[in-house]
């Protein structure tokens, strides 16, 4: 009986179908240095369109401020 399960197990991998690495609903997975540690690491698993809507929010808070940094230093009123 193990033989067959382990015939079984080779066929099933093969129907499940292979997402691009580039593809916006394949899941990637970094390691994210955890806030107060030296050497704390957490793993933090999303899927490619969570990490580029991620990455865009960062970077409109970043002009955000650099926006709102610039208009106080300015002396027009």
């Amino acid at each position: 009986m193990p033989a067959l399960l382990l015939t079984a197990i080779p066929a099933m991998a093969e129907d499940k179908p292979k997402l691009d690495r580039n593809d916006p609903s394949a899941v990637r997975c970094k390691r994210l240095e955890v806030t107060g540690s030296l050497v704390r690491k957490e793993r933090v698993c999303k899927t490619n369109a969570e990490w580029r809507a991620i990455s865009e929010q960062q970077n409109r808070d970043a002009d955000d401020l650099i926006t709102r940094s610039r208009a106080g230093m300015n002396p027009s009123g």
